[in-house]
């Protein structure tokens, strides 16, 4: 059994989702934040705080992840999470958003790699010792073979866990995942691997550990979100393919009540709660007309009550 890990996504696996999660599923070793933008204001935003408090958030699941390029940046937040009693903190190197990579953040950093080199220089020297670092890593930024020297300097470096989603930033996650580039990784690479990208189901686990036995781990993201059950299907804790209903309907029901609370007025509680339903709908294919419905409610009772037509 490899370990399972829930990967962030943005606008999607807050605090209150990833504890939900947590409560009613899990199946995962860890739970990663959606990523913190450290700046020289040194002071986390309210929202980004939530994710991290300790209050609030298990610091031997949860996983902050920081974004940015500015190694003082960088050091001030991990001085921040470490204070707080976490001991991993997770590099992402990965975002493709065009935003963040006009700003040489995410896998923008990737296209430069002697900034790359001297960032982590700096960060791991200072850093030693005080916790684990991981890095979440694409390919590069324009053309796969970007990879080799990108993988040379993590090289270089005591990473805790390089977790690869094997596409360039310019795939977004349109393109077919790259494995061959995974592969070279996995002879290549002196960091524990894990691996992320189009994992859907027990069979796309089984083909990775299969295919790569010594890896540390498989991320998830869409497709846990998808199917919440997929991890305990994986380790048999749940033995069915089919996902039960009943459990769904209390992650949704825990979700509208603590997004309500959290979030002003109706709209953005209906436009978080909507994301969830552009997943949760493959559990639903003979139901597309009541999905709909869901989807383009304005007002919230309304939608509350074509949920409970759809699950009574």
């Amino acid at each position: 059994m490899k370990n399972l890990y829930l990967a962030p996504l943005e606008g999607v696996t807050d605090s209150i989702y990833r504890n939900a999660f947590l409560k009613y599923y899990g199946g995962v070793e860890k739970v990663f934040t959606p990523f913190l933008s450290p700046n020289s204001t040194h002071k986390f935003t309210t929202r980004e705080f939530k994710d991290i408090n300790p209050e609030k958030n298990d610091i031997n699941l949860n996983v902050p992840q920081l974004l940015t390029n500015n190694p003082e940046h960088f050091l001030w937040a991990a001085s921040e999470i470490i204070a707080l009693g976490f001991k991993e903190i997770n590099l992402n190197l990965g975002c493709p958003s065009g935003t963040v990579v006009a700003k040489k953040k995410g896998s923008g950093l990737l296209f430069y790699p002697e900034e790359l080199d001297k960032f982590l220089y700096e960060i791991f020297n200072k850093l030693e010792g005080k916790c684990s670092l991981s890095i979440k890593t694409r390919l590069g930024k324009h053309a796969p073979e970007e990879f080799y020297e990108i993988l040379e300097i993590y090289n270089k470096y005591p990473v805790s866990e390089l977790t690869i989603h094997p596409r360039i930033q310019s795939d977004f996650y349109k393109e077919p995942v790259r494995m061959e580039y995974f592969d070279y990784a996995y002879q290549h690479a002196k960091a524990p691997l894990v691996y992320n990208g189009e994992v859907k189901s027990v069979s796309d686990i089984e083909k990775i550990e299969k295919n790569y036995p010594n890896i540390a781990g498989i991320m998830i993201g869409r497709g846990l979100i998808t199917n919440p059950e997929l991890g305990l299907q994986y380790k048999g804790i749940n033995p069915t393919s089919n996902i039960d209903i009943n459990k769904l309907k209390e992650l949704h029901r825990t979700l509208l009540q603590e997004y309500s609370e959290a979030l002003s007025g109706e709209k953005p509680v209906l436009h978080r709660m909507k994301e969830f339903w552009s997943y949760w709908q493959t559990q639903f294919p003979n139901d597309e007309r009541a999905i709909k419905k869901i989807k383009k409610s304005n007002k919230l009772q309304e939608y509350k009550d074509y949920v409970t037509q759809l699950m009574p």
